[in-house]
């Protein structure tokens, strides 16, 4: 923690204050870098000089944000390792599918660039490790996409708890329901083998924050399955939108291809994949409070959101993400007693208003050099805690943290 020297070789031209002083490469042109990719556009302090992806139109896509943002045109790449080794790229985004971000990541610290890298830290610990250690070698700012910890949400859980307003935290349990997540029974998410499985995936961020609110975790169940996305779950046999005669709410016709986030349309109930759509974990903390963790993608439309409730010995609170506040319950208090603690007016940003947050806060670690929020400890402890409960349900067994802390280490 604290000050971080700049290593020899590095740019400059990273002067805090200076415009265009941090200069980006871009790996992974797709949607979720986007807005990422658009407010670094807008951020006078940073340029981006460099895009690699292997679609030819997300490229152009990008380019024309470029132009128009920019004033300049960028350059193209089809191999990141080409866009990461030019020396006037400080600092990379790698926004790819999860199976390459270790490689990816790994080769740009190994270049001595900063790195901000979409969630998960790798698909095993394995991976994960590999890149904290490139991360310490190389002395760089290293960020993951944990954009929860920057929501005025739960920050603001965070605060009740730590700062005792609702006595010591004995119990919590927590639920998240997506209703678009369709995508992932189709194109590269549908396989496990490029994700490590939908917990990995998709929940890393709550094992995120849960270490951060609640500190060391010591044991990990968990359980999942298939429910509704398989064959059976809709009236039809067909593998494809395109043979599909019994239209889903989750049909994308021929001519939505193109434009759809996975750039295909098969089943999601018919076509072949192994991600489940429901699972459950209990994390037992060291301080022997427990939570669970639920998440579904079965739910209705309209009830997509995060849910978090902390039961402490003196007070309780319960609140949704979207709303952006929780409701306060004294524990022998009356109704009236009962209070409501708005954090911040909700945004229709994503994640909690956070999507276009993080980046900029990414870039004031690297030009202040410091450690980032959600930097190498975040990435450590939620790796341990989701590929733990992943290896609980492949395994059918509870999962001591010890365990996996020994054998995988934080990198010293």
């Amino acid at each position: 923690m604290g000050k971080k020297k700049q290593e020899p070789g590095a740019s400059a031209a990273i002067v805090a204050g200076e415009k265009g002083a941090l200069r980006f490469g871009i790996v992974g042109c797709g949607g979720r870098a986007e807005g990422l990719t658009k407010t670094l556009m807008s951020d006078k302090r940073c340029d981006v000089l460099a895009l690699c992806d292997i679609d030819p139109d997300q490229l152009d896509h990008y380019e024309k944000m470029a132009v128009s943002k920019l004033g300049h045109s960028t350059k193209h790449y089809t191999d990141y390792k080409e866009l990461i080794d030019r020396p006037d790229i400080d600092a990379v985004l790698v926004a790819t599918p999860d199976q390459w971000h270790r490689d990816m990541a790994v080769y740009a610290f190994n270049k001595k660039k900063h790195v901000f890298c979409e969630k998960p830290v790798g698909i095993k610990l394995e991976q994960t490790i590999d890149i904290l250690k490139a991360a310490k070698q190389s002395g760089k700012v290293f960020e993951t996409g944990f954009v929860l910890r920057y929501s005025d949400f739960y920050q603001g859980v965070r605060s009740l708890v730590q700062s005792g307003d609702i006595g010591r935290p004995l119990a919590a349990d927590a639920l998240e329901e997506y209703y678009g997540a369709f995508h992932f029974y189709r194109g590269w998410w549908k396989s496990k083998a490029n994700n490590g499985g939908i917990m990995v995936q998709k929940i890393c961020h709550d094992m995120d924050l849960w270490h951060w609110i609640f500190g060391q975790p010591k044991k990990i169940v968990a359980f999942e399955s298939l429910m509704d996305f398989k064959p059976g779950g809709w009236d039809s046999t067909a593998k494809t939108c395109n043979e599909c005669k019994n239209h889903c709410p989750y049909y994308i016709p021929p001519e939505g291809v193109k434009a759809s986030k996975t750039k295909s349309n098969e089943c999601v109930y018919n076509d072949h994949h192994d991600i489940t759509d429901n699972c459950n974990i209990l994390v037992q903390f060291e301080s022997g409070m427990t939570l669970s963790q639920g998440m579904n993608f079965f739910n209705a439309r309209t009830r997509s959101d995060r849910f978090i409730h902390v039961v402490g010995s003196t007070g309780e609170i319960s609140g949704y993400l979207s709303e952006n506040m929780v409701r306060y319950d004294k524990r022998h208090g009356n109704e009236s007693d009962v209070k409501y603690i708005q954090f911040h007016e909700s945004s229709a940003d994503g994640h909690g208003g956070c999507d276009t947050v993080q980046i900029i806060k990414f870039v004031d670690s690297v030009l202040e050099g410091r450690e980032s929020l959600a930097g190498m400890d975040a990435a450590y402890w939620s790796s341990i805690m989701i590929m733990g409960a992943q290896m609980s349900a492949d395994q059918g067994r509870v999962i001591d943290v010890k365990e996996l802390t020994t054998k995988f280490p934080f990198p010293g």
